[in-house]
């Protein structure tokens, strides 16, 4: 950039026309660099700064040139705190958008900064924030107090701690949201715990939901704090009495058993004996799959399995009438959350439990109308597998699997056939015999590409699971079946399922199905089919040996002249 174009950006910085600010604003880090750090620092800064403080900027320009600020950090020399009026200002703004970056600009000149710069600096930049009425400067406030407390000196540290707790009570529920999603923040710091814990616990009884939430959401960094398990035992019951059906916000119950997970760890570690799970948890979660919102009793299904883990039998058997209550829930979404995650939860009790009230559950759910609740259940059969092991697979899982030749939606058949391999591995060789005559029909020779590939594509995890020798009889069944058929597609797929089990067929397997569906091929009255046994050369070439080769393409010769331009081509290349 010359020095004349630099001019012509400055003055455009201030032009009425948008487009031409935003694409000077743009160029800022390209005019500092002709200006230099002196007159970076003595005339661009103020000269933007006389900017922001004009009435009619877009909101767009504003965004982009808070991005841009943080840019001009190089060029500042020893003066990187100049930068932070321009944005101070910035962060003062009401629309959020401009607020927000302002505010994550802050933070990034901020980086690698000696502590020296927030303690003469970016303390105050906090403090003027916090103290200024209107409420968009004390979110940025609430927002990059946590930073600024980390870096500076223990007495400027209780100045901003007195300003956090200001901030916890202000009127605008805006910025209490903002001071409750950083409590986690000050907590990793393990800033004033006992004072913090006092302040979460204040914030989880805000009136206002969006506040709850927050604070709810950063509980696993609070319960943290906690060394003594009395005290953890109080704490969760604010915590847990959020999930009560007298709570009016249904968002508020959801996010309760949504962050559960990375709670139950420090319960586990304060509480020995879970006793605080077992009096606690499992009532919530009892009232929590019973609540009027389908919403909550979907988080609750797809938490519960934590909580299960950690309790003793006795405790995990309440459950059972409410799994077998939702399976017929009203709400499709409940419905699928349980499909998703009854054969985990299924692994927490014994095999008899699972016979007794799983597998019917699950006989249930596999006839829903909803195809995508099938697909949900049919994904994680695999996990019931292994807890019921190979006897009860054969029995139970097996007669599954082969109903899923009637199902009317592909999209089921297809994850049916993707599951098949990981069940036959729990449920043995018998249930693969068993199984193979509903295979080859429903799957090998199934009219959707997609399922007759997976079909195809199982054969390489059993193979891995029985040996090929078991397996080698059918595998050569499959191709040929599907070279057999009437409609050429099928002959098609027969060589894509050569191709994708070359590495499975043994060495004179592949040589002799390839010189087999040649000698057919060549000839075929269908172009597609004729052009296909060049691409299978092509992608088992390096598996064939020289005779085999030359012989292939002596006998290809003869389509050099072929009709069809594309069978021509390929005839020409090999």
């Amino acid at each position: 950039m010359e020095e004349e174009d630099c001019t012509i950006f400055i003055e455009e910085l201030k032009s009425d026309d948008p487009n031409l600010k935003l694409n000077a604003v743009s160029k800022i880090v390209s005019i500092a660099q002709i200006l230099g750090p002196s007159r970076t620092c003595q005339e661009l800064i103020p000269y933007l700064i006389d900017i922001i403080e004009e009435q009619d900027n877009e909101d767009e320009f504003l965004i982009k040139l808070a991005k841009e600020l943080v840019n001009l950090k190089p060029f500042t020399g020893a003066n990187v705190h100049l930068l932070n009026a321009p944005l101070e200002i910035l962060s003062s703004m009401e629309e959020p958008l401009v607020r927000d970056k302002a505010v994550e600009s802050l933070i990034l000149l901020a980086e690698g900064m000696p502590n020296s710069f927030f303690e003469n600096h970016f303390f105050q930049i906090v403090q003027q924030l916090g103290q200024w009425d209107n409420f968009p400067s004390r979110i940025s406030a609430a927002s990059l107090l946590p930073l600024t407390y980390k870096y500076v000196s223990l007495e400027k540290q209780n100045t901003l701690w007195d300003l956090f707790k200001q901030l916890c009570g202000d009127d605008t529920p805006m910025v209490r949201r903002v001071c409750a999603g950083v409590l986690s923040d000050l907590a990793k710091m393990k800033c004033q715990p006992q004072q913090l814990l006092q302040l979460w616990e204040a914030l989880l009884k805000d009136p206002i939901d969006s506040v709850k939430i927050k604070a709810i959401e950063g509980s696993q960094y609070m319960l943290k704090l906690i060394d003594d398990e009395h005290d953890l035992e109080t704490q969760l019951q604010g915590y847990f009495a959020l999930a009560d059906p007298k709570e009016k916000s249904w968002r508020v119950r959801y996010t309760v058993p949504e962050c559960l997970e990375s709670i139950i760890d420090i319960i586990v570690k304060l509480n020995k004996n879970k006793s605080i799970l077992k009096n606690q948890a499992v009532p919530v979660f009892q009232q929590l799959l019973k609540d009027t919102e389908p919403e909550v009793r979907s988080m609750a299904l797809i938490s519960v399995y934590h909580l299960l883990k950690e309790l003793p039998s006795s405790s995990k058997d309440a459950f059972l009438p409410q799994f077998q209550t939702l399976s017929t829930d009203t709400s499709q979404h409940v419905r699928m959350s349980l499909a998703e995650q009854i054969c985990k939860i299924s692994k927490q009790y014994s095999v008899q439990i699972v016979l007794q009230n799983f597998i019917p559950l699950i006989t249930s759910l596999i006839k829903d109308d909803v195809v995508e609740i099938k697909i949900k259940l049919a994904h994680n059969l695999d996990q019931l597998s292994q807890a019921i092991g190979q006897e009860n697979s054969k029995k139970h899982l097996v007669p599954l699997i082969q109903t899923f030749a009637s199902e009317k939606q592909w999209r089921y058949r297809l994850e049916m056939m993707s599951i098949i391999p990981k069940l036959l591995k729990v449920a043995g060789y018998d249930s693969f015999l068993e199984l193979q005559e509903t295979y080859l029909e429903k799957g090998v020779l199934n009219h959707y590409q997609a399922i007759r590939d997976q079909a195809i594509e199982n054969l390489i995890q059993l193979n891995e699971t029985f040996g090929y020798d078991k397996i080698r009889e059918f595998v050569l069944q499959c191709i040929n079946k599907q070279f057999e058929q009437q409609n050429y597609i099928y002959r098609v797929s027969a060589m894509h399922s050569i191709a994708k089990l070359k590495n499975t067929l043994s060495k004179d397997d592949l040589v002799n199905l390839f010189k087999e569906v040649t000698q057919k091929s060549l000839n075929d009255k269908v172009p597609n089919v004729r052009l296909n046994i060049f691409k299978l050369f092509t992608a088992i070439q390096n598996k064939l040996d020289n005779k085999t080769q030359n012989e292939f393409k002596n006998k290809a010769r003869i389509l050099q002249q072929d009709q069809d331009i594309d069978v021509k081509y390929f005839a020409q290349k090999i």
